[in-house]
Protein backbone atom coordinates (compact mmCIF):
# COMPACT_ATOMS: atom_id res chain seq x y z
CA UNK A 1 0.00 0.00 0.00
CA UNK A 2 1.24 3.29 -1.01
CA UNK A 3 -0.08 6.90 -1.22
CA UNK A 4 0.80 7.52 -4.36
CA UNK A 5 -1.16 6.43 -7.56
CA UNK A 6 -0.71 6.34 -11.28
CA UNK A 7 -2.90 5.70 -14.42
CA UNK A 8 -1.93 3.40 -17.31
CA UNK A 9 -2.97 2.68 -20.56
CA UNK A 10 -4.52 -0.18 -21.66
CA UNK A 11 -2.11 -3.18 -21.44
CA UNK A 12 -5.40 -5.06 -19.66
CA UNK A 13 -3.99 -8.12 -18.30
CA UNK A 14 -0.41 -6.34 -18.19
CA UNK A 15 -2.34 -3.61 -15.54
CA UNK A 16 -2.03 -3.55 -11.85
CA UNK A 17 -5.70 -3.73 -10.57
CA UNK A 18 -5.97 -1.33 -7.32
CA UNK A 19 -8.68 0.83 -4.82
CA UNK A 20 -7.53 4.55 -4.68
CA UNK A 21 -9.11 5.89 -1.68
CA UNK A 22 -10.20 9.58 -3.35
CA UNK A 23 -11.91 11.25 -0.48
CA UNK A 24 -11.59 10.08 3.57
CA UNK A 25 -12.01 11.86 7.02
CA UNK A 26 -8.28 12.07 7.07
CA UNK A 27 -5.58 13.16 4.03
CA UNK A 28 -2.60 12.03 3.04
CA UNK A 29 0.16 14.67 1.90
CA UNK A 30 -0.57 17.27 -0.24
CA UNK A 31 -4.56 15.93 -0.77
CA UNK A 32 -7.48 17.27 1.26
CA UNK A 33 -10.49 15.79 3.94
CA UNK A 34 -13.52 16.49 4.78
CA UNK A 35 -16.42 13.99 5.98
CA UNK A 36 -16.93 11.58 3.45
CA UNK A 37 -15.80 8.82 1.28
CA UNK A 38 -14.97 8.06 -2.33
CA UNK A 39 -12.71 5.08 -3.80
CA UNK A 40 -11.21 5.07 -7.13
CA UNK A 41 -11.28 1.61 -8.78
CA UNK A 42 -9.06 0.41 -11.56
CA UNK A 43 -9.29 -3.48 -12.64
CA UNK A 44 -6.46 -3.75 -15.26
CA UNK A 45 -7.83 -1.03 -17.72
CA UNK A 46 -11.27 -0.32 -16.35
CA UNK A 47 -12.59 2.19 -14.23
CA UNK A 48 -15.18 2.73 -11.62
CA UNK A 49 -15.90 5.35 -9.12
CA UNK A 50 -17.33 4.03 -5.83
CA UNK A 51 -19.47 6.77 -3.89
CA UNK A 52 -18.67 10.55 -4.67
CA UNK A 53 -17.57 12.31 -0.92
CA UNK A 54 -18.90 16.16 -0.23
CA UNK A 55 -17.86 19.65 -0.90
CA UNK A 56 -16.15 19.22 -3.70
CA UNK A 57 -12.84 17.60 -2.49
CA UNK A 58 -13.17 14.80 -4.72
CA UNK A 59 -12.41 17.08 -7.81
CA UNK A 60 -9.74 18.19 -6.09
CA UNK A 61 -8.14 14.85 -4.73
CA UNK A 62 -8.47 13.34 -8.42
CA UNK A 63 -6.52 16.24 -10.12
CA UNK A 64 -3.84 15.86 -7.63
CA UNK A 65 -3.61 11.89 -8.19
CA UNK A 66 -3.65 12.55 -11.76
CA UNK A 67 -7.13 10.48 -11.95
CA UNK A 68 -9.36 11.58 -14.36
CA UNK A 69 -13.07 10.79 -13.41
CA UNK A 70 -14.12 10.66 -16.66
CA UNK A 71 -12.79 7.47 -17.59
CA UNK A 72 -15.29 5.87 -14.92
CA UNK A 73 -17.51 3.55 -16.76
CA UNK A 74 -20.26 3.22 -13.75
CA UNK A 75 -20.60 4.87 -10.98
CA UNK A 76 -21.70 2.53 -7.51
CA UNK A 77 -23.54 4.40 -4.30
CA UNK A 78 -23.05 2.30 -1.47
CA UNK A 79 -26.08 4.17 -0.08
CA UNK A 80 -27.61 7.86 -0.06
CA UNK A 81 -26.25 9.69 2.84
CA UNK A 82 -25.18 13.28 1.56
CA UNK A 83 -20.98 12.30 2.56
CA UNK A 84 -21.42 9.76 -0.41
CA UNK A 85 -23.90 11.68 -2.60
CA UNK A 86 -22.92 15.25 -2.24
CA UNK A 87 -20.38 15.61 -5.47
CA UNK A 88 -22.74 13.72 -7.98
CA UNK A 89 -23.32 16.29 -9.94
CA UNK A 90 -20.26 17.18 -9.68
CA UNK A 91 -19.38 13.59 -11.50
CA UNK A 92 -21.87 13.31 -13.96
CA UNK A 93 -21.21 17.19 -15.06
CA UNK A 94 -17.66 15.54 -16.18
CA UNK A 95 -19.21 11.71 -17.13
CA UNK A 96 -23.00 12.09 -17.73
CA UNK A 97 -23.33 8.48 -19.68
CA UNK A 98 -21.62 6.40 -16.73
CA UNK A 99 -24.40 4.26 -15.43
CA UNK A 100 -25.64 4.55 -12.09
CA UNK A 101 -25.78 1.66 -9.76
CA UNK A 102 -27.87 1.78 -6.24
CA UNK A 103 -29.60 0.38 -3.67
CA UNK A 104 -33.91 1.23 -3.66
CA UNK A 105 -34.80 4.61 -1.80
CA UNK A 106 -31.39 5.83 -2.89
CA UNK A 107 -33.25 9.52 -2.62
CA UNK A 108 -34.47 9.22 0.67
CA UNK A 109 -34.77 12.33 3.15
CA UNK A 110 -32.73 10.87 6.07
CA UNK A 111 -31.79 12.50 9.70
CA UNK A 112 -29.63 11.06 12.37
CA UNK A 113 -31.49 12.36 15.78
CA UNK A 114 -29.75 11.59 18.49
CA UNK A 115 -31.28 11.90 22.18
CA UNK A 116 -30.45 15.68 23.63
CA UNK A 117 -29.31 16.89 19.92
CA UNK A 118 -30.40 18.66 17.27
CA UNK A 119 -31.73 16.54 14.00
CA UNK A 120 -28.82 16.30 11.42
CA UNK A 121 -29.96 16.42 8.00
CA UNK A 122 -28.27 13.66 5.99
CA UNK A 123 -30.55 13.64 2.89
CA UNK A 124 -28.51 13.91 -0.31
CA UNK A 125 -28.44 17.27 -1.34
CA UNK A 126 -30.88 18.66 -3.77
CA UNK A 127 -28.48 18.43 -6.50
CA UNK A 128 -27.72 15.03 -6.36
CA UNK A 129 -31.91 14.34 -6.15
CA UNK A 130 -31.92 15.69 -9.39
CA UNK A 131 -29.59 13.80 -10.60
CA UNK A 132 -31.45 10.59 -9.20
CA UNK A 133 -34.63 12.05 -11.11
CA UNK A 134 -33.14 12.67 -14.43
CA UNK A 135 -31.07 9.73 -15.09
CA UNK A 136 -32.93 7.27 -18.08
CA UNK A 137 -34.25 3.82 -16.42
CA UNK A 138 -31.33 2.81 -18.69
CA UNK A 139 -28.59 4.17 -17.04
CA UNK A 140 -30.08 4.42 -13.28
CA UNK A 141 -29.61 0.57 -11.90
CA UNK A 142 -31.49 -0.51 -8.39
CA UNK A 143 -30.10 -3.37 -7.56
CA UNK A 144 -32.63 -6.23 -5.38
CA UNK A 145 -29.72 -8.54 -5.59
CA UNK A 146 -26.18 -9.09 -6.35
CA UNK A 147 -24.79 -8.18 -9.70
CA UNK A 148 -21.06 -8.73 -10.81
CA UNK A 149 -20.02 -5.73 -12.78
CA UNK A 150 -16.59 -7.67 -14.30
CA UNK A 151 -15.83 -11.42 -13.70
CA UNK A 152 -14.81 -11.18 -9.66
CA UNK A 153 -16.14 -7.41 -9.11
CA UNK A 154 -19.51 -7.72 -7.72
CA UNK A 155 -21.86 -5.22 -5.88
CA UNK A 156 -23.77 -6.79 -3.13
CA UNK A 157 -27.26 -5.01 -3.20
CA UNK A 158 -29.21 -5.09 -0.22
CA UNK A 159 -27.26 -7.17 2.67
CA UNK A 160 -29.54 -9.67 5.01
CA UNK A 161 -29.66 -8.40 8.48
CA UNK A 162 -28.73 -11.51 10.73
CA UNK A 163 -26.68 -11.15 13.66
CA UNK A 164 -28.42 -9.72 16.98
CA UNK A 165 -25.61 -7.90 18.14
CA UNK A 166 -25.09 -5.05 14.52
CA UNK A 167 -27.54 -2.16 14.05
CA UNK A 168 -27.59 0.74 11.61
CA UNK A 169 -24.88 2.45 13.74
CA UNK A 170 -26.45 5.31 14.71
CA UNK A 171 -29.90 7.10 15.76
CA UNK A 172 -31.15 7.23 11.73
CA UNK A 173 -34.84 8.30 10.71
CA UNK A 174 -36.66 8.78 7.60
CA UNK A 175 -38.44 11.85 9.28
CA UNK A 176 -36.42 15.00 11.23
CA UNK A 177 -38.93 14.29 14.48
CA UNK A 178 -37.58 10.99 14.60
CA UNK A 179 -40.26 9.03 14.29
CA UNK A 180 -39.79 6.95 11.43
CA UNK A 181 -36.32 4.20 11.80
CA UNK A 182 -34.34 4.37 8.88
CA UNK A 183 -32.62 1.33 8.08
CA UNK A 184 -30.65 2.33 5.05
CA UNK A 185 -31.98 -0.53 3.30
CA UNK A 186 -30.26 0.90 -0.02
CA UNK A 187 -26.81 0.17 1.97
CA UNK A 188 -24.35 -1.96 -0.55
CA UNK A 189 -20.81 -2.94 -0.41
CA UNK A 190 -18.67 -4.67 -3.05
CA UNK A 191 -15.79 -7.10 -3.35
CA UNK A 192 -13.25 -8.50 -5.33
CA UNK A 193 -12.12 -12.12 -5.68
CA UNK A 194 -8.70 -11.91 -5.93
CA UNK A 195 -5.73 -14.68 -5.87
CA UNK A 196 -5.53 -14.37 -2.41
CA UNK A 197 -9.07 -13.91 -1.12
CA UNK A 198 -11.48 -11.45 -1.16
CA UNK A 199 -10.97 -7.65 -0.56
CA UNK A 200 -13.94 -6.06 0.14
CA UNK A 201 -14.89 -2.41 -0.21
CA UNK A 202 -16.90 -0.53 2.24
CA UNK A 203 -18.89 3.01 2.48
CA UNK A 204 -20.21 2.84 5.72
CA UNK A 205 -21.69 -0.83 6.25
CA UNK A 206 -25.00 0.23 7.79
CA UNK A 207 -25.53 -3.96 7.30
CA UNK A 208 -22.88 -4.57 9.64
CA UNK A 209 -19.51 -5.32 8.50
CA UNK A 210 -20.32 -9.21 10.09
CA UNK A 211 -23.78 -9.31 8.37
CA UNK A 212 -21.90 -8.03 5.33
CA UNK A 213 -18.52 -10.16 5.06
CA UNK A 214 -21.15 -13.11 6.22
CA UNK A 215 -23.40 -12.45 2.71
CA UNK A 216 -20.50 -12.03 0.77
CA UNK A 217 -18.63 -14.80 1.75
CA UNK A 218 -22.14 -17.33 0.69
CA UNK A 219 -22.46 -15.44 -2.08
CA UNK A 220 -19.53 -15.32 -4.17
CA UNK A 221 -18.46 -19.06 -2.22
CA UNK A 222 -15.25 -17.99 -1.15
CA UNK A 223 -14.43 -18.56 2.50
CA UNK A 224 -10.60 -16.44 2.75
CA UNK A 225 -11.14 -13.19 3.25
CA UNK A 226 -7.82 -10.93 2.27
CA UNK A 227 -8.49 -7.88 3.19
CA UNK A 228 -11.34 -4.92 3.86
CA UNK A 229 -11.25 -1.25 3.20
CA UNK A 230 -13.40 1.47 3.87
CA UNK A 231 -16.27 2.66 6.83
CA UNK A 232 -17.51 0.42 9.38
CA UNK A 233 -19.68 3.21 11.38
CA UNK A 234 -18.51 1.85 14.41
CA UNK A 235 -18.33 4.92 16.27
CA UNK A 236 -21.26 4.46 18.83
CA UNK A 237 -20.58 0.48 19.00
CA UNK A 238 -21.67 -0.91 22.40
CA UNK A 239 -18.79 -3.10 24.13
CA UNK A 240 -21.26 -6.07 22.91
CA UNK A 241 -20.66 -5.07 19.49
CA UNK A 242 -17.22 -4.05 19.24
CA UNK A 243 -16.13 -7.35 21.21
CA UNK A 244 -18.14 -9.47 18.92
CA UNK A 245 -16.89 -7.47 15.58
CA UNK A 246 -13.40 -7.89 16.81
CA UNK A 247 -13.38 -12.05 17.39
CA UNK A 248 -15.34 -11.96 14.05
CA UNK A 249 -12.66 -9.62 12.04
CA UNK A 250 -9.71 -12.28 13.87
CA UNK A 251 -11.68 -15.47 12.46
CA UNK A 252 -11.65 -14.39 9.03
CA UNK A 253 -7.57 -14.18 9.24
CA UNK A 254 -7.15 -11.32 7.17
CA UNK A 255 -3.83 -10.16 5.27
CA UNK A 256 -5.10 -6.72 6.25
CA UNK A 257 -7.65 -3.83 7.26
CA UNK A 258 -7.72 -0.65 6.63
CA UNK A 259 -10.43 1.17 8.63
CA UNK A 260 -11.68 4.90 7.99
CA UNK A 261 -14.30 7.41 7.17
CA UNK A 262 -16.77 6.70 9.96
CA UNK A 263 -15.23 3.54 11.39
CA UNK A 264 -14.49 5.89 14.50
CA UNK A 265 -11.17 6.54 15.79
CA UNK A 266 -11.88 4.75 19.54
CA UNK A 267 -12.78 2.04 17.39
CA UNK A 268 -10.05 1.64 14.96
CA UNK A 269 -7.48 1.98 18.01
CA UNK A 270 -9.01 -1.11 19.10
CA UNK A 271 -8.87 -3.09 16.01
CA UNK A 272 -5.10 -1.74 15.79
CA UNK A 273 -5.04 -3.36 19.64
CA UNK A 274 -6.44 -6.75 18.99
CA UNK A 275 -5.38 -7.49 15.37
CA UNK A 276 -2.26 -5.98 15.46
CA UNK A 277 -0.01 -5.22 12.62
CA UNK A 278 -2.51 -6.26 9.56
CA UNK A 279 -4.58 -2.97 10.53
CA UNK A 280 -3.33 0.58 8.99
CA UNK A 281 -5.41 2.91 9.06
CA UNK A 282 -6.95 4.67 6.11
CA UNK A 283 -6.70 8.03 4.84
CA UNK A 284 -7.04 9.82 1.17
CA UNK A 285 -4.30 8.73 -0.89
CA UNK A 286 -4.18 5.17 0.29
CA UNK A 287 -3.91 2.62 -2.46
CA UNK A 288 -4.60 -0.65 -1.83
CA UNK A 289 -3.51 -3.30 -4.53
CA UNK A 290 -5.43 -5.97 -5.64
CA UNK A 291 -3.09 -8.88 -7.23
CA UNK A 292 -4.82 -10.91 -9.58
CA UNK A 293 -8.55 -10.84 -10.17
CA UNK A 294 -10.38 -13.34 -12.83
CA UNK A 295 -10.42 -12.49 -16.33
CA UNK A 296 -13.03 -15.02 -17.75
CA UNK A 297 -16.19 -15.95 -15.61
CA UNK A 298 -19.34 -17.45 -16.12
CA UNK A 299 -22.26 -14.93 -16.18
CA UNK A 300 -23.60 -11.77 -17.72
CA UNK A 301 -21.29 -8.52 -17.20
CA UNK A 302 -22.56 -4.98 -17.42
CA UNK A 303 -19.01 -3.59 -18.10
CA UNK A 304 -17.96 -6.74 -20.28
CA UNK A 305 -20.28 -6.36 -22.92
CA UNK A 306 -19.08 -3.95 -25.72
CA UNK A 307 -15.04 -4.11 -24.48
CA UNK A 308 -13.13 -5.19 -27.15
CA UNK A 309 -9.52 -4.25 -26.36
CA UNK A 310 -8.31 -8.14 -25.88
CA UNK A 311 -8.82 -8.14 -22.24
CA UNK A 312 -10.81 -11.49 -22.46
CA UNK A 313 -13.32 -10.21 -20.11
CA UNK A 314 -16.17 -9.40 -23.13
Amino acid sequence: MSNETTEQQCGCSQQLSSITLLVDNKAGKGLECVHGFAAWIKVRDRRILFDTGQKGVILKNAERLGINLAEAEVLVLSHGHDDHTDNLADFYALNPNAPMYCGENIDADRFCCRPGEQALNWSPPPSAKKIFDSLPPDQKHTLKKPHYLLPGVAITGPVPRLTTFEDVGDALFLDIEGRKPDPVSDDMSMWFETDKGLVILLGCCHSGIVNTVNYIRKVSGIEKVSGIVGGMHLIRASRERMEKTLEAMKSWNMDFLIPCHCTGDNAMQQMKDYLGDIVTFGCTGTVIELGNLPEKQEGDFSMCKEHACGCGCA
